[in-house]
């Protein structure tokens, strides 16, 4: 989104390669941009792949949106460093293009110091000793979460003019009445072709898919602990959103489900597939959302925003997430203080890899679910259905 061509862009954002770190990176870094400085609303450009880009289509503070793709940077692992220092020459375009905008600040989502070096911009750094400190407090089971990093690195930028950021410091995500319009009438639309009941019920929606087999629950997990709930509980029904890496892990839990739940039980089609914000829309209607360490935790966590000028359709912003936990570090991937994490604890949580970095990870295939049980799900479940219940009944 372009607001002006005689407007200039102060700052440029460059976004890591992954949805959760759209949000949790990217968001964050434009919104503690803003903070520090209030009038550079509309007047910072983000870099991103075509994907990401739907994250940023409706919001004020952007100027322009410059896609590109996920080679132009290395993936973490050796054999892809060479990307880093014998730039493409799409690269090398893009520099061209970043160098002649003359920016105030930039704020780099990704390990490649060769590409910024040759920008030419003050780089928005939070230093190496103060990501060992972090990365401490991560092994000692602390919450350092990345969009708290990322804020520290935007205020030392600034002179750390403002307090340090909390962590749970709100992530603003703009969308649009016409995504919630639509996420009703998809909602409405799916009850019907699946027999569930009109009556006035709280909606349960599931993410069963991630990226990684570090961070994706078994069906068997999710299935037993759902099913526990359904037992306990008749005043909800559950919503599956589609998979993208596992594309069967939406039918697998669909499957384990529905025989004993019918009527309660509905799946969101795979095609045609959902935009972010489309998914960011569907999530915000429901009362509850478990998911995994993934993209859609992260969409479900930011504050839903509309643009002063959006009438119509209003977000609702439950946020009622359970995350569950596997091999990756909920304290700096999770959000403590927002959701209920299941999961805290393992020891591979506090390695470097696959904690912190699930992409470096290398080993076997196997279940870093173990130490979560169903009944411990079913628990979760019932304590935000009753807390939704309870909120109820004060109105």
């Amino acid at each position: 989104m372009d607001i002006g061509k005689e407007t200039k862009s102060r700052f440029l954002v460059i976004i890591p390669m992954g949805i959760g770190d759209a949000v949790a990176v990217g968001l964050s870094a434009i919104d503690q941009i803003v903070k520090n400085e209030p009038e550079t609303v509309g007047k910072i450009d983000v870099v991103c792949n075509e994907l990401q880009a739907d994250i940023f289509t409706h919001d004020p503070r952007i100027h322009t949106i410059i896609c590109i793709n996920d080679s132009f940077f290395p993936a973490l692992d050796i054999s892809s460093l060479d990307k880093d220092i014998a730039l493409k020459p799409e690269a090398i375009k893009l520099i061209h293009l970043l160098r002649s905008k003359h920016y105030d600040g930039v704020f780099p989502g990704n390990t490649t110091p060769f590409f910024y070096l040759r920008l030419h911009a003050p780089i928005m750094d939070i230093g190496l000793l103060n990501l060992f400190r972090d990365y401490l407090t991560l092994r000692s089971q602390g919450d350092i979460p990345i969009s708290q990093i990322t804020r520290k690195a935007v205020n030392a930028f600034f002179g750390n003019r403002l307090p340090e950021p909390a962590v749970d410091e709100e992530i603003p995500l703009y969308i649009t009445s016409y995504h919630i319009q639509k996420a009703i009438t998809v909602i409405e639309s799916l009850k019907g072709r699946a027999n569930v009941s009109g009556k006035p019920c709280q909606l349960v929606m599931v993410e069963p898919d991630t990226s990684s087999f570090v961070t994706r629950p078994p069906t068997e997990l999710f299935a037993g602990g759902i099913a526990g709930a359904l037992r306990r509980k008749h005043n909800f029904d559950v919503c599956i959103l589609p998979g993208y890496t596992d594309r069967n892990a939406a039918q697998n839990l669909y499957e384990s489900l529905s025989p004993d739940f019918s009527g309660r039980i509905f799946m969101v089609p795979q095609d045609p597939p959902l935009s972010l914000l489309e998914t960011t829309a569907l999530i915000d209607q429901a009362e509850i959302f478990i998911t995994g360490d993934t993209g859609t935790m992260h969409l479900a966590v930011a504050v839903k925003k509309l643009r002063e000028d959006d009438g119509g359709y209003s977000q609702r912003n439950s946020r009622k997430v359970i995350a569950l936990f596997g091999g990756t570090n909920p304290g700096v991937h999770g959000y403590s203080k927002q959701t209920i994490i299941l999961g805290r604890g393992r020891k591979e949580q506090s390695a470097l890899v696959p904690g912190v970095f699930k992409e470096a990870y290398d080993g076997k295939i196997r279940n870093f679910f173990d130490h979560i049980t169903p009944q411990q799900l079913t628990d979760a479940i019932i304590r935000q259905l009753d807390s939704e219940n309870d909120k109820s009944d004060t109105r």
